[in-house]
């Protein structure tokens, strides 16, 4: 298995032509040449050798990060963990993460040992087999969002190979940061470029060999050997398919990473989904989406949540998100009343059409306070004093859905210093849910109204890139003291229909795909 036959070469001493060998597990591999030269075909022939006799005894997991554009038809090959393009940064760094988190598991099972010593044994427990495959690393290391992975990519080339590591990677030639890793490659090959290239790659002057699709030179046994390297099939179009096919019957131990393709709807949403992570789903609390690295649904937990803010960008979501909520809730509880607090501009008046038979509308302060203290939720204050012919009632539950820009002004400074804090600590008792739905900075920097309402939120979503959101506007929200530093090297920037969900009394924040309705 780890001999793999990728093409012939020119024993010019013997006048033969043997066949070229590399060995999958011991030796990192990097590819040049020009364009249309056989680089990704090396690629992909070496991707077919390694399925063509799988042990399933052994754990082999490919991570593709594909820059070039041209390894897609692979990805559902069985040993193919993850094959991803450069169009979604957050699936890069799940790659890198994933690479990571294999090789810490294969360091603790080495105890100090040689990677090949204890993979090429009868032991019962071996190291699993890891490949980074970077297809034109010239166009990886060139892309400004991935710069804080080169001194990574450089400690994975110095020490992945005696951890279980393998990586291969195809380039142009050396300019632009490659060179810095070549001295980690001992199998090199060169397909149709210049002479002056070859001294680059080898350290040598090299012959030029005929212009020819896969036709190329590497040094086999100290010397330079013209090659020809193996088509993956002889119709990839027809073959790859059939061998998809073939190898579906095979079970390998390889853990696949899943890509979102798209927006992630009610449709496709059991296709996302990790497996046998369906019975984490609760009849009575809406699942808002999917965590964006394990693929696990994120739901809010109406049995402890009662306190529900959500931040953001404009037009990156936040209705659509407040839209899945109150169509989840209403859906799982059709006797709770809901109670929506807009601005004057009808900005919910879709969502409360929807439900209106049991929600009420609502777009000023001062009929909010007349609405609360007759229907029994709050007393209404009016010169101090509160009103003595208050009395409180009881329902099934009330949801109340706040995204009047009035709350964060002056008027709307006794409600989220007084009224809320106190119906949302009795929320459980009482059956009250509150959705700050379009959560705003408090006007005249009253510190005290922005203490009361951010310790009343038990949890929050975040529709926007969270290291810049946290150094800027959101300092004081809930996300105030997180490090900016940290989550940029630990997250990717958003894409719409991104978020981030965090459960503040857990103190978990977690990166989500959410569900477009």
């Amino acid at each position: 298995m780890s001999q793999l036959a990728m093409g012939i070469y020119d024993d010019l001493d013997n006048q033969t032509q043997p066949v070229l060998y590399v060995d999958a597990a011991a030796n990192n591999m990097i590819v040049f040449g020009g364009h249309m030269s056989g680089k990704t075909t090396f690629i992909k022939t070496l991707l077919v050798r390694l399925h063509e006799d799988i042990d399933t005894a052994i754990e082999r997991d490919i991570y593709i990060l594909d820059f070039g554009g041209n390894l897609g038809q692979y990805r559902d090959l069985s040993l193919v963990a993850a094959c991803f393009d450069n169009s979604n940064e957050e699936n890069v760094r799940r790659v890198f993460k994933a690479v990571e988190d294999k090789l810490e598991k294969n360091t603790k099972l080495l105890a100090s040992r040689q990677f090949l010593d204890v993979f090429n044994s009868d032991e019962e427990k071996r190291p699993a087999h890891i490949m980074l495959i970077i297809d034109n690393v010239n166009s990886f290391l060139a892309d400004e969002r991935y710069e804080s992975y080169h001194d990574l990519l450089q400690k994975l080339c110095r020490e992945g190979l005696s951890k279980g590591l393998t990586l291969v990677f195809t380039a142009t030639d050396v300019s632009g940061g490659v060179g810095r890793f070549l001295g980690s490659f001992d199998r090199r090959f060169a397909l149709e470029g210049s002479a002056d290239k070859y001294v680059d790659i080898f350290g040598m002057r090299v012959d030029e060999p005929m212009k020819n699709p896969g036709r190329g030179v590497s040094i086999v046994d100290g010397k330079p050997r013209e090659l020809q390297l193996f088509l993956p099939f002889r119709d990839e179009l027809r073959d790859i398919p059939m061998f998809c096919e073939y190898l579906s019957a095979i079970e390998t131990k390889t853990d696949k990473l899943t890509a979102f393709d798209g927006d992630l709807t009610e449709e496709n949403f059991f296709r996302f989904i990790a497996k046998n992570a369906e019975d984490e789903l609760d009849p009575d609390s809406p699942v808002v989406g999917l965590d964006y690295y394990d693929h696990k649904p994120i739901t809010v937990n109406m049995h402890e949540i009662h306190s529900l803010a959500i931040y953001g960008k404009k037009k990156f979501g936040k209705t659509n998100l407040l839209h899945l909520l109150v169509r989840s809730i209403h859906k799982a509880h059709r006797n709770y009343r809901f109670v929506f607090f807009d601005d004057g501009r009808r900005q919910l008046s879709d969502i409360y059409s929807e439900i209106a038979p049991c929600s009420n509308y609502i777009d000023s302060i001062e009929e909010l306070y007349d609405f609360m203290d007759e229907n029994g939720y709050a007393a209404k204050m009016e010169r101090g004093v509160l009103n003595k012919d208050f009395v409180e009632k009881e329902y099934p539950g009330t949801v109340f859905v706040l995204q009047s820009k009035m709350l964060f002004q002056a008027n709307g400074a006794q409600l989220l210093k007084n009224v809320f804090p106190k119906m949302i600590a009795t929320a459980e008792e009482k059956n009250y849910w509150f959705i700050f739905s379009d959560v705003r900075k408090v006007s005249n920097n009253d510190r005290d109204t922005e203490s009361s309402l951010n310790n009343g939120i038990a949890a929050a979503f975040l529709l926007d890139n969270i290291a810049e959101f946290v150094s800027d506007r959101g300092s004081r929200s809930v996300f105030g003291e997180m490090d900016p530093k940290e989550l940029k090297n630990e997250y990717a920037r958003c894409e719409l229909g991104d978020g981030y969900y965090y459960d503040i009394e857990s103190d978990e924040l977690k990166k989500i795909k959410i569900i477009k309705i």
